[in-house]
């Protein structure tokens, strides 16, 4: 650049008065970009010959650069181009459930963005329903793939949950080969969740596929908030249910439905643990008419949770009473095809709703 001198110079003698201007913050993503574009641009004229003098001018300009940009919006507008690319990317855990309701109100938002190894990896929001931790994840992974899978690690209060049991699901957004949601739900019994708990997250293990070969991602992607369900609990019902029904010699025992805009579940026991395995839904109707159905969704020991799968829309706030019967279809005990043929399992039986 012509006059290079002259601006260094120039810029060195301004006297600029950064209180007049309003603060904002650089962000992490917006320091870590612009030190690499320097150290670029440094590497790129290396051949250059600059003495001391030159390069302290250069560094003189880089800083009070710093300073103006990460303290006035003009700055935080330069940079919003170098931002994570997920980072103004919503996908909302309501949105992944179909939970056509607004559940806003019961989400304790993180919206946090942690980059390893060119994979982005943004914790949006977080609903804590008693015995259940739900989260919701955006992953960038910078190149088309065929779909994402990772491990997770939780600890909640500085304790690590050690064999708990989970599930997730995951998809892309609006067709993106790039970008995908994920949608996890792990089991958290025994734990205070109407107190505030320090929550942390740590996501490894990431893999996806690129035509057909299976690739992985080394790194911890790790997330730490603080959360609770206190609204949620103010809003969740409890019903009594004396129900049970019989598979083979186990009897299945239904003590309690709860439900609350999040998740409708019911809670009961089997009286011994059999060494077959049935895959076991509650089907059946509301008193409007409206197709209901529950599936089993853990298992643990004696422990059972059927959980409301809401295929045929969420449920109506205006019923007052669902009616389900017991099927069951029985899964091999080595890997194969799983049985569709489900039986019925026992009678109908009828929950009645406070409302």
């Amino acid at each position: 650049m012509k006059n290079s001198k002259n601006l260094y110079e120039f810029l060195n003698q301004m006297d600029f008065q950064l209180n007049n201007y309003e603060k904002e913050e650089l962000s992490d993503i917006e320091k870590k970009s612009l030190k690499n574009n320097f150290k670029n641009n440094l590497k790129s004229k290396r051949r250059k010959k600059y003495n001391f003098k030159q390069l302290g001018s250069m560094l003189a300009v880089l800083v009070l650069t710093i300073g103006v940009f990460s303290q006035t919006s003009f700055g935080k507008e330069v940079y919003a181009m170098t931002q994570s690319k997920v980072s103004e990317i919503s996908y909302s855990i309501g949105k992944a459930l179909g939970i056509e309701k607004n559940i806003e109100i019961y989400g304790n938002v993180v919206d946090k963005v942690v980059e390893i190894n060119g994979v982005e990896i943004k914790l949006t929001d977080v609903i804590i329903d008693k015995d259940e931790l739900i989260f919701s994840t955006i992953l960038n992974t910078n190149k088309p793939v065929d779909g994402v899978d990772f491990s997770s690690n939780i600890f909640i209060n500085g304790k690590r949950l050690r064999n708990y049991s989970g599930s997730g699901t995951s998809g892309a957004i609006d067709g993106s080969e790039d970008i995908y949601y994920s949608i996890n739900s792990v089991h958290i019994k025994e734990i205070d969740t109407k107190e505030n708990l320090d929550i942390k997250i740590e996501l490894t293990n990431l893999s996806y596929y690129v035509d057909n070969i299976k690739e992985e991602v080394k790194g911890k992607w790790e997330f730490e908030f603080t959360a609770n369900g206190n609204e949620l609990m103010a809003d969740t019902y409890v019903l009594p249910i004396d129900y049970s029904f019989d598979i083979d010699d186990t009897s299945y025992i239904l003590e309690e439905f709860r439900y609350n805009p999040i998740n409708q579940k019911i809670f009961g026991k089997r009286s011994k643990i059999s060494t077959d395995t049935y895959r076991i839904d509650l089907r059946g109707h509301d008193n409007l008419g409206n197709e209901v159905t529950f599936f089993l969704s853990r298992i643990s020991d004696e422990d059972l949770i059927f959980k409301y799968e809401n295929i045929h829309g969420n449920l109506s706030d205006e019923i007052t009473s669902i009616s389900l019967t017991p099927y069951a279809a029985k899964l091999p005990k080595k890997s194969g095809r799983m049985s569709n043929d489900y039986k019925q399992a026992g009678e109908e039986f009828t929950i009645f709703l406070n409302n």
